[in-house]
């Protein structure tokens, strides 16, 4: 098992394993701002919206339980009134501006797509504040739908004893299907909880929606989760999970049948200080993440995480995200191709001095993957770890079962504190297109791959180049301003790396700034004119 990538781990319990594609998007909006997905949940609940409900107020200050709560003037005072009401489709629940409550909200009743019951804030003021002081949860929707959840401070304030706690947690038990779910511009932050992930477990994190039970076939339609602050958190920032996950071919270690969720983005979060995943999207169809910023996760692990992936889930699609401030210990990985995915995409991602490594391929012992695409992502000064006997390149590949169909191209893997760039075990092999591999200068870094194959490569400053490629450019590939984040790798004009790509089957779409890919292309992030 020397020099290969240890198993990260195992997802049921085994062994550990911007927006639009333009380039003013990509620079000024995701690295990786939020303007760019603003109103994305507004437009949708605007909509959708037909019926108006009633609007009542909470005031933990200064409101009295007694009265109705239909006006400002007649606040109830606690969370536990509010969770005793059924509110209805098109209702309202407002907690006061600069207050602060204690204990759970748990309301109860549903609303619709076109009705929702939304949860929010009025008055002046800071954000209202609710702290479940180590509840389950602060905010717990349980076995309801139709819920927009906006502008509040979410806390779950508690002794770091390893119990599973989140700030919001949508759970649905043998329920059916659960539709209509926005959690938009809120601050949760401070939840101690446990490096405890496992669907069939009890699970921590930020922001949590949950399909579980085993009686009833349950899942979600229709979950956003945009623009919020997450920080200080245990297990997940943001998670979505399922017990309703086994397929025989790509995840027969799975529970229950499979029943896919459906329409799901979680984008323009600022996710940091995470104890494992930043965020994770698993037992999905087509599920978007996006426009979103992990700084710092992993912290507070015994098990390897990622900042963002997709799990169980048929053509995810991960695009123009930053990631940064991944640890080495358990390693941590940037992003991560896991188990029982199907034609998933990583694209236009920016990972940057992490500790850890930049990308993982790792299906566990009994699970697969089945196509898996990484494209026009830049990878800057991402580390490689040794652990032991055990060596972790930047980009790692294999753990013990196969991951077919892998494609790996127009990227740029840039790392000048890494000795190691790539490093694959037999059974998964990448092919490697139109990629610019540049290692530490002067001492030089290793690829080390003898099952995939590589073709019109770009290699800067690597010792030994992987027999095979007949395309290769072996030269400096003349980056603007290399190591200072995506605009850096654009090419000076006389660069090496223009028009030598190889044209890739299949691929019409953009590169990382926008611009059209031409015929031949460039090999890199970059397809636009070259810069004087």
């Amino acid at each position: 098992m020397g020099n290969v990538p240890p198993p990260p781990r195992n997802r049921s319990g085994g062994p550990f394993r911007l927006l639009s594609g333009r380039a003013a998007t990509v620079l000024a909006g995701t690295i990786l701002g939020i303007s760019g997905i603003t109103g994305i949940a507004n437009a949708q609940a605007g909509a959708v919206t037909t019926r108006t409900g009633t609007r009542y107020h909470l005031d933990c200050r200064s409101g009295d339980d007694a009265k109705a709560g239909t006006s400002p003037t007649t606040a109830w005072r606690t969370l536990a009134k509010a969770s005793s009401v059924t509110f209805r489709p098109g209702d309202s629940l407002v907690l006061r501006r600069g207050t602060a409550c204690s204990g759970v909200l748990k309301p109860q009743g549903s609303g619709t797509a076109s009705a929702p019951i939304r949860i929010g804030a009025y008055g002046r003021g800071a954000l209202p504040a609710v702290d479940g002081g180590g509840a389950r949860a602060t905010v717990l929707l349980e076995n309801v739908q139709g819920y927009e959840i906006r502008d509040l401070d979410v806390s779950n304030r508690a002794q770091a004893d390893g119990t599973a706690r989140a700030g919001i947690y949508v759970l649905l038990t043998d329920y059916g299907t659960g539709s209509h779910y926005v959690v938009d511009r809120v601050k949760v932050h401070d939840v101690p909880g446990c490096d405890c992930l496992q669907a069939e477990k009890e699970n921590a994190g930020g922001v949590i929606f949950k399909a579980a039970g085993s009686a009833k076939p349950t899942t979600f339609s229709g979950i956003r989760v945009t623009r919020n602050q997450i920080s200080a958190i245990d297990n997940l920032g943001v998670g979505v999970l399922s017990t309703w996950s086994r397929r025989d071919d790509l995840y027969p270690a799975g529970t229950n049948s499979y029943v896919p969720i459906t329409n799901v983005r979680v984008a323009g979060n600022r996710v940091g200080d995470t104890g494992g995943d930043g965020i994770m999207v698993s037992n999905a169809t087509e599920p978007r993440i996006d426009h979103n910023l992990v700084n710092g996760f992993g912290r507070r692990a015994y098990m390897a995480h990622a900042a963002i992936l997709a799990f169980n889930s048929d053509r995810a699609v991960v695009e123009y995200n930053e990631v940064t401030g991944g640890v080495s210990s358990p390693p941590s990985f940037a992003f991560s191709v896991d188990a029982g995915n199907r034609d998933l995409t990583y694209q236009y991602n920016y990972s940057h001095d992490n500790a850890g490594p930049f990308m993982l391929f790792c299906a566990f012992a009994g699970t697969y993957g089945d196509g898996a695409t990484i494209r026009y992502n830049v990878s800057q000064d991402d580390k490689d770890l040794l652990i032991g006997n055990f060596d972790i390149p930047v980009v790692a590949n294999g753990c013990d079962d196969p991951i077919k169909n892998v494609k790996f191209y127009n990227n740029v893997i840039r790392s000048t504190v890494a000795e190691r760039l790539v490093r694959s075990l037999p059974h998964t092999p990448i092919a490697f297109s139109n990629n610019i591999f540049s290692g530490r200068p002067g001492a030089g870094s290793t690829i080390v791959d003898s099952v995939s194959t590589f073709d019109h490569n770009l290699y800067e400053n690597v010792s030994t180049l992987p027999s095979g490629d007949h395309g290769a450019v072996n030269a400096d590939p003349r980056f603007t301003r290399p190591g200072t984040g995506p605009l850096g790798y654009r090419l000076q004009c006389g660069s090496p790396a223009i028009g030598t790509g190889a044209a890739i089957p299949g691929f019409t779409g953009r590169d990382l700034f926008g611009n059209r890919v031409p015929n031949p292309p460039n090999i890199g992030v970059f397809q636009g004119a070259c810069v004087r």
